[in-house]
């Protein structure tokens, strides 16, 4: 009996985590009726844990339809959770550094749960000492998602693509399993990678890899724009300068070795086909 009361409130803490995931993952907000179907708990219980996830602001329960969905207190949590970390401290001034002096934004992206979590700072006057928008992007449809997939194998990639889908946002974004994976690979070897329009029309992105003390990828810096402030003919030394950034970062990390990156592939031609 001691064993049960003691996993009880874990137990609880699960199905929360449980609601949780199956908000996020709903596209539209749901009854506790359909909520408890999902996760083959009762009506009662799942009604219980909203209550309390609502008095969070975890989870916001519409008064006049009773459909949940997640609440604001998750965006105030996960604010929170970035800018505090060993990497976070160390990215910010050389994120703020390369705004400034390209006039566009830099994110420091990773991968979280199948998905870029990305932190993001915006250039003087946007800017005020640090970073201040995060923005949760699709992996398939931006130029950090490609350089993150590098560090997991076809069937890792293929998990997450299965799980979250591969749904167009603009007409260029890459849909296609198979074609992304060549794209990752491309990636790989030559250091970097372009996100053009995929993401949102009109705009431009290009990301490079940060490598810890033993030459794991542990995140991407990532930098771009309105297409129009970031034409083809500046992609180049906006590769090497994230580049340069990625290494400076990444020594602090610990890494040793060399931030190397192939501009012999490099055509604008190449990456327009590519989508």
């Amino acid at each position: 009996m001691e064993e049960r009361d003691d996993e009880a409130p874990i137990k609880s803490v699960r199905k929360a985590m449980d609601i949780l995931d199956v908000l996020s993952d709903a596209r539209r907000p749901l009854r506790i009726s359909d909520i408890a179907a999902k996760l083959n708990m009762s009506m009662s219980a799942v009604s219980r844990l909203i209550t309390t996830l609502s008095r969070r602001s975890l989870v916001h329960q519409d008064e006049e339809t009773g459909r949940c969905y997640l609440g604001l207190g998750l965006a105030v949590l996960s604010a929170n959770a970035l800018g505090r970390r060993g990497l976070d401290r160390i990215a910010m001034p050389v994120m703020d550094e390369l705004a400034n002096r390209i006039h566009g934004y830099v994110s420091l992206g990773r991968l979280s749960r199948g998905k870029v979590v990305i932190m993001r700072a915006m250039p003087a006057p946007f800017g005020q000492n640090g970073v201040n928008i995060v923005v949760v992007a699709p992996t398939h449809a931006c130029a950090p998602g490609k350089i993150l997939c590098g560090a997991l194998s076809d069937a890792e990639i293929l998990a997450i693509l299965t799980t979250h889908g591969t749904d167009p946002i603009t007409t260029s974004t890459i849909t296609d399993p198979a074609k992304f994976l060549e794209i990752v690979d491309d990636a790989r070897r030559c250091g970097y990678a372009i996100d053009n329009q995929e993401s949102s029309y009109q705009t431009r992105h290009v990301a490079c890899p940060i490598l810890d003390h033993d030459g794991n990828l542990v995140a991407t810096l990532s930098a771009g724009g309105p297409a129009t402030d970031f034409p083809w003919s500046d992609i180049p030394s906006l590769i090497q300068a994230l580049n340069h950034g990625c290494l400076r970062i990444s020594r602090e990390l610990g890494y040793l070795g060399d931030a190397s990156i192939d501009m012999s592939e490099f055509d604008e031609n190449r990456y327009r086909e590519a989508v």
